[in-house]
């Protein structure tokens, strides 16, 4: 998939650029997360592994530097490599969480997930005792991996409880929200599931897969209106996705849907087929401003006020947009 999507880290200490990629079998079979942490951030991306070798080999017992050299031996490729320098830093410190971490997320890539989730429970018992109350980056994360882990074997009951242990960590989490309302899915709590997505799109309005899923509530609800949008929003966010595209194409053409908007006598129900209309075409300049006309019929002001926004931003001088947008401000 084109889209690729910010996670959090793995703990405080590693600083690995990876990706994971979870057979969600949802938005298009999988979703892709990659994560720059901030650790990255303050360290030379470019720094050579030979120069973090020389460290290392000044120092062997230098922790710190054995992650380094583990983590530039990940973005490089040589997982193997990566694993040595993470077995040795346990070498060092035998209950280091950080690299037991490295070790379960490296196994997570090449799809092991039985292994990751190994290595997962032991990060898990050497956390939860320290936990006392609080945010809990680590244990967060662990609860996280560990139930991708589970869900990657179809343990979905687990993987659920392990989600949630994340969530009371960290409750704006959208990708774990995401992977709770997969599991939900799976287990066959529709409830369960369209609340999650709703959680996941409140912290993320943006996420393409969420986006997508609950276009499929949506249009099962018989919301088009909705459904397009949010297909709209997925597109947007994920242009060179095609299934999205060819779920909101269902619901046009753009000139049907455009000529029901201007035809309908009762507002709301123009106001329905000028969202559909907007949705199929975001940079038509009429269907903008008919919509935003619709809407301030139908009292949703603040609607309509951003749509004609969307127009001076297309046409600056668009006569229609700039008039709209007075009475809608002079009417506040």
């Amino acid at each position: 998939m084109s889209n690729v999507r910010a996670i959090r880290p793995l703990d405080a200490v590693i600083a690995a650029i990876a990706v994971v990629v979870l057979a969600l079998g949802v938005f298009l079979g999988y979703s892709v997360w990659v994560q720059n942490r901030q650790v990255v951030a303050s360290t030379p991306a470019a720094r050579e592994v030979a120069d973090i070798e020389a460290k290392v080999r000044k120092n062997p017992n230098d922790i710190d530097a054995r992650m380094q050299l583990a983590q530039a031996l990940a973005v490089a490729g040589r997982d193997d490599d990566a694993v040595d320098q993470y077995q040795a830093a346990l070498k060092i410190s035998k209950n280091f969480a950080p690299a037991i971490s490295g070790i379960g997320f490296l196994a997570l890539q090449r799809n092991e997930f039985a292994e990751g989730e190994k290595y997962f429970r032991r990060v898990i018992e050497i956390l939860e005792p320290k936990h006392k109350s609080g945010p809990d980056s680590q244990l967060e994360i662990a609860y996280f991996y560990l139930g991708t882990a589970l869900m990657e074997q179809k343990e979905y009951e687990e993987a659920a409880n392990y989600y949630k242990k994340a969530i009371l960590l960290r409750r704006d989490a959208s990708d774990t929200h995401y992977a709770l309302a997969f599991t939900y899915n799976k287990l066959g709590s529709d409830s369960k599931y369209r609340e999650e997505l709703e959680n996941t799109l409140l912290f993320d309005p943006k996420m393409p897969e969420a986006n997508y899923d609950y276009s499929l509530l949506l249009l099962k609800d018989g919301d088009k209106a909705g459904a397009a949008e949010h297909l709209r929003t997925a597109i947007t966010a994920a242009p060179d996705v095609d299934l999205p595209q060819d779920a909101l194409a269902k619901l046009g053409p753009f000139r049907d849907r455009f000529a029901a908007a201007k035809a309908a006598k009762d507002p709301k129900a123009a106001l329905v087929e000028a969202r559909i209309a907007v949705a199929l075409e975001p940079e038509n300049v009429e269907a903008l401003v008919l919509l935003g006309d619709l809407a301030v019929k139908t009292g949703a002001k603040e609607h309509a006020a951003e749509m004609y926004q969307r127009v001076l931003v297309i046409e600056p001088d668009n006569a229609s947009a700039k008039a709209g947008l007075k009475k809608v401000n002079n009417g506040k």
